[in-house]
């Protein structure tokens, strides 16, 4: 019976071998030695992203109308023939050429250059928005990238280690130390293990799909390993965020023009009660008279100059009313811009000073203890004392505590990503903040390292199991 156990053990620890490969290449197909650049990816992001480049294409379109608003109206050509000739002193008149210019009254069309200086200027900052909301797309793509790796790089390990155990429970059961049960809750821990990193894999790829789509690529085009992340440190307040928030979100930059463009366009309605003016030059063909005058047959010109009369006044007055209403409702949307603005600022402030307070605790407390727990158990698991459930809840309180830690530096990236959305600026390489000078104290340590340290040390550690275990 024994050994029909054991083959069984045997068969299903090489079958977790086959799954381990198969997982692997059930992943994304990257190169393991190349290190993805977050800067790298933003850049291409930047140049590739189809709505990035169409923002980019009206903006520069709407430059392209500052002139065209400035401009004076086209001036017109016009011919007439006299199909009844009027007789004249000098001869009888055949055709006329006319050439007339309208001038709108002075200012009118230096408020309307200044309308589509101030629209250019909103789409400059839609453009910016726009922009901003890729470069977000692609740091929340990446850090959910960084998050499932970390995580199935962690879900490795344990098998790794629940294979150990196995082998443990293995020869313990062969030398009646234990029961049965022990070998068949390992090997049912590496299956439980083996299906939860199927469904990180898949969550892995949907966060690669997203990046792809951001970057204009193909749907499943590579990417390698993500390197470790440091914590950033934010030496500055909420007050500092806002003022740096007005000066730089697209969304309050985009409001202010809006108001001064309906600005002008109030001072363009009031300008629009004063007339336009029309210069008019005509010339006049003159047919051969019957006359001995001198001037018998020579040809005429005249100028004239004419003024619009705006009479009807209600037109003019609504185009005011519309010009001041506007101007009052982009003043209450910069309002309720800025409001969100700074409920969201002090909301991430607080949320990125709760997640730096939650690593140190991971970091300097959760894990040293975990870790500690789990090598008791195990020595306690191979002398007698502590029984296989509670070697199983050792290992996975290390899984539970080391993919918190990554979760946790995840969500903090990524609140750190919007809040730099929020402000229109790029903190990391503000001289404000300061990158923290150590990295995770060489995580992802892993969980096979609590149990290898050094050759050394597994050597030890092998020979103390081998004894516990005669």
């Amino acid at each position: 019976m024994k050994t029909k156990v054991i083959c069984i053990v045997i068969l299903c620890v090489w079958l977790g071998f086959l799954s381990l490969f198969s997982e692997e290449d059930s992943g994304l197909k990257v190169s393991r030695n190349e290190t993805v650049i977050l800067s790298d990816l933003i850049q291409e992001a930047l140049e590739q992203n189809s709505h990035s480049r169409a923002a980019y294409e009206e903006w520069q379109a709407s430059i392209h109308r500052i002139d065209h608003a400035k401009g004076f109206p086209d001036p017109v050509l016009s011919y007439a023939h006299f199909g009844q000739s009027i007789e004249t002193r000098l001869g009888p008149q055949t055709d006329k050429i006319s050439v007339s210019q309208r001038i709108p009254f002075f200012g009118k069309l230096s408020h309307k250059g200044k309308m589509a200086e101030q629209n250019a200027s909103i789409q400059e900052a839609a453009y910016e928005k726009v922009r901003a909301d890729v470069i977000l797309g692609v740091k929340e793509a990446f850090f959910s990238l960084f998050w499932f790796e970390k995580v199935i790089d962690l879900r490795l390990e344990e098998k790794d280690v629940l294979k150990r155990l196995s082998l443990i429970a293995l020869r313990k059961y062969e030398t009646d130390q234990v029961g049965q049960q022990d070998v068949l809750k390992a090997q049912l821990e590496i299956s439980r293990v083996s299906e939860r990193i199927l469904a990180l894999e898949q969550g892995k790829r949907a966060a690669a799909t997203k990046l792809n789509a951001l970057l204009n690529r193909p749907a499943d085009s590579p990417y390698g390993k993500i390197g470790t992340l440091e914590i950033p440190r934010i030496d500055f307040g909420p007050q500092e965020l806002l003022e740096w928030a007005k000066q730089g979100r697209p969304e309050l930059r985009q409001a202010e023009h809006a108001i001064a463009k309906y600005e002008e366009g109030l001072k363009l309605a009031k300008k629009n009660n004063w007339p336009d003016f029309n210069i008019m030059v005509d010339y006049i063909f003159i047919g051969k008279g019957s006359t001995v005058h001198p001037g018998d047959g020579r040809n005429a010109w005249m100028g004239a100059i004419g003024i619009s009369i705006p009479l009807w006044r209600g037109k003019y007055k609504a185009a005011e009313a519309e010009a001041a209403v506007s101007i009052n409702v982009s003043r209450k949307r910069y309002e309720s811009i800025l409001t969100d603005t700074i409920a969201r600022i002090n909301e991430l402030y607080l949320e990125l000073k709760t997640y730096e307070d939650q690593i140190n605790l991971y970091e300097y407390s959760l894990i040293p203890q975990a870790e500690q727990s789990l090598k008791a158990s195990e020595v306690g698991y191979v002398t007698g004392t502590t029984d296989f459930l509670h070697l199983l809840e050792s290992e996975r309180m290390v899984l539970q505590v080391n993919t918190g830690l990554y979760k946790t530096l995840s969500d903090l990236w990524k609140a750190f990503s919007l809040l730099e959305r929020l402000v229109g600026q790029d903190l990391i390489e503000s001289a404000q903040v300061k990158s923290v000078k150590r990295r995770l104290q060489g995580h992802l340590r892993g969980m096979t390292d609590v149990y290898y340290h050094s050759d050394a040390e597994s050597k030890r550690q092998s020979e103390f199991v081998e004894g516990g275990l005669k």
